[in-house]
């Protein structure tokens, strides 16, 4: 038996400890690996003197013509294929113009550009694909128009044309995310510089890749020997590593966060691929191309991915802040004043609502924006690890204890429960802030009132899921928490009535929008400004400084006193000879007067008008009304008196005094002065 042939164990002695085995078993395999590094070497010495081999199986030991005649007819089939792909790419040139100028308004429109970007810089590669194919079939297969080529030059010609449509297609798809010139459909954020330096690091390593395999194929293939093509694969796959590395290196400032965690992995696969690479060729084992090539694609979408993510969902974000409440609906009274029904209005919010639900709008889309970011990528983290795992065939169970799969894999099914149950409540807090804060803003907002108590329920139900799922998920029987869990609830909803009663009433108003934090109202035997929400009280804080504590229950009927507007009413007694039509053009011209001045004109949504109300013995009574907002009427109506009173003044009209008068009629007994309103005729 050669010696090459016994065991490591047979050949160390039996007293030897197991460190020295160890380091024995190292020598040994590196003895091996240098013995067949040094045949490849051999092999690879020994190529030049069978390239006349090689050309033989190439011209049919010369009976096709010379290795020039043969190999040059199907070189200018692929430049003539070539030749009318770049014609092709030059005519459609107009088109990637247009595209360079597009921006998308839509996913839908930027779905379509993408498709659209796609099909033009891939038109040129199936033109190519297209004519070199059919042109090798119809001219140097079985029946060639020019020759039949022998089985070698077949073989030969077939990786040639495929290999070079393979990358062609290839990087068409990889500089697709990048968009050059086409910033609208650009999936990742890159400038135009940076995404050009990338698209170009991508055509060197897919050229050398090509022309590589190519080139080795192409020498394995015609009996060349496989020592040099091993060699030469083992320098591209450095050569092509030390590139990748330069390139990532220098994007490496770049990175934070996720991005530099997936630049790192890169980094570290890069080498590691290097190795395997190296390794296995150098081991006179089958080069693993495609796992390579697959991990390569995996490693490398990762921050495309990622960064894809991270554009739609800022995209998302601009546009659920822009999507902002720009007006909110009203019901007001009509402006004939014989009407009695309302009619729907949609009013603009002022700039300081406006403001304040922009403000409210961006710190909850952007949190909303955060979650998503994060769910993303520990579905791409864990995406990736699996299509990597899968790859390469990876499989613990032979390593592990007997017990150790099914222990693990429990552990792993919680935890990745509890996560699902943490971004779900995650995804339910900052969904329902966006869904809130697009109503009106600012210390009255509908955000402010329920989003506390719905966050404490939410955080309660799914937290309790999550928990449940996870306990079951390591094999615990959860049934005895449930039906406890049960019986608990069962319990408390008879002994505690009342408390039920105010839950169900609290949620019923909060839900219903009835009243908010800030809003003034009246219910039950309170009123005041609601000052706090609590899951069975509401705090009113009366206008002379008392907090009353109301349960829900004992609420009621409610009325808002802060809800869109309020008409202010009040009435001016003048004397019974004025002019009734002159007053109301006089009280009409105040109101007008006053929606001109700036402090005034945005707390008044209908002008001051009035009317003549009734007329009592001696007195008219003009009843006057304007609407403004809720708690801006008393200050509308402060500055109207004034108003009033100057003008009726430079008129030279005297309030009337309504109270009750004294009138002696000639002729009456003497006696108790009678009223005008009881006077009795003579």
């Amino acid at each position: 038996m050669p010696v090459s042939d016994i065991s490591i164990a047979e050949r160390q002695p039996p007293h030897m400890g197991p460190v020295a085995r160890g380091f024995a078993a190292l020598g040994d395999m590196a003895e091996r690996a240098l013995s067949t590094v040094a045949g490849i070497a051999a092999d690879a010495a020994q190529a030049p003197s069978r390239l006349g081999h090689a050309a033989a199986l190439l011209t049919g030991d010369g009976q096709l013509g010379s290795l020039w005649q043969v190999m040059a007819p199907f070189a200018g089939l692929l430049v003539g294929a070539a030749s009318v792909a770049l014609a092709i790419h030059r005519l459609l040139q107009p088109r990637r113009r247009a595209l360079a100028a597009f921006r998308p308004t839509s996913v839908a429109s930027f779905g379509l550009g993408l498709l659209h970007s796609l099909l033009l810089d891939i038109a040129p590669a199936v033109t190519y694909a297209c004519l070199a194919a059919g042109g090798s079939f119809l001219l140097f297969w079985d029946r060639g128009l020019i020759f039949s080529g022998t089985e070698t030059f077949q073989k030969v010609a077939s990786l040639i044309t495929s290999t070079s449509i393979v990358a062609w297609l290839l990087f068409v798809v990889l500089s697709l995310p990048l968009a050059v010139n086409r910033p609208g459909l650009r999936c990742v954020p890159l400038s135009d510089r940076e995404a050009a330096e990338i698209r170009r690091f991508i055509a060197r390593i897919v050229t050398l890749g090509a022309v590589s395999w190519i080139t080795v194929v192409s020498l394995y293939l015609s009996w060349v020997g496989d020592g040099l093509p091993r060699l030469v694969l083992v320098v591209v796959g450095l050569v092509i590593g030390a590139i990748s590395l330069h390139g990532l290196g220098r994007m490496r400032a770049r990175f934070n966060g996720f991005a530099k965690t997936c630049h790192r992995l890169a980094e570290f696969g890069v080498i590691g691929l290097t190795l395997i690479w190296s390794v296995e060729l150098l081991s006179r084992r089958l080069p693993p191309f495609w796992p390579v090539l697959l991990s390569v694609i995996i490693l490398a979408g990762l921050p495309t991915v990622d960064g894809m993510t991270t554009l739609f969902l800022d995209r998302f974000q601009r546009r659920l802040v822009q999507s902002g409440q720009a007006s909110r609906r009203i019901f007001t009274p009509s402006d004939d004043p014989e009407a009695e029904e309302l009619t729907p209005l949609e009013k603009p919010l002022d700039l300081a609502e406006q403001q304040a639900i922009r403000i409210e709008m961006a710190r909850s889309a952007g949190d909303l924006t955060t979650v998503l970011k994060q769910a993303a990528r520990w579905v791409i983290a864990f995406g990736a690890v699996l299509l990597l795992a899968d790859t390469w065939s990876i499989d613990l169970y032979p390593i592990l204890p007997q017990w150790a799969p099914l222990v693990l894999g429990k552990i792993a099914e919680a935890a990745v429960t509890l996560l699902v149950g943490w971004y779900a409540w995650r995804l339910f807090e900052t969904g329902l802030a966006v869904k809130l804060s697009r109503e009106e803003g600012g210390p009255q907002s509908r955000a402010r009132t329920v989003q506390p108590l719905l966050r404490a329920v939410g955080r309660l139900v799914i937290g309790a899921i999550a928990l449940m799922s996870a306990l079951s998920s390591l094999g615990l029987n959860i049934a005895p928490l449930l039906a406890s869990a049960a019986v608990v609830g069962i319990a408390v909803g008879f002994g505690a009535q009342t408390l039920v009663r105010d839950l169900f009433s609290g949620a019923s108003y909060l839900i219903e929008d009835v009243f908010r934090i800030g809003d003034y109202i009246e219910g039950g035997n309170a009123k005041g400004t609601v000052e706090r929400i609590t899951f069975r009280t509401l705090a009113l804080r009366h206008q002379n400084g008392p907090l009353h504590f109301v349960p829900y229950g004992s609420l009621g009927s409610v009325r808002n006193n802060s809800r869109d507007w309020v008409i202010d009413k009040f009435e001016i007694p003048l004397p019974i000879g004025v002019d009734s039509e002159r007053v109301r053009k006089l009280i009409k011209k105040i109101g007008l007067e006053m929606l001109q001045e700036p402090e005034l004109a945005p707390i008044i949504d209908m002008p001051l008008k009035a009317k003549l109300s009734r007329i009592d013995p001696g007195v008219k009574v003009f009843r006057c009304k304007v609407q403004t907002p809720p708690g801006k009427q008393f200050e509308v109506r402060s500055d109207a008196y004034r108003r009033i009173e100057t003008a009726l003044k430079e008129n030279g009209i005297e309030f009337a005094d309504p109270g009750p008068r004294v009138m002696v009629y000639p002729g009456m007994p003497s006696g108790p002065a009678v009223r005008e309103d009881r006077a009795v005729a003579i």
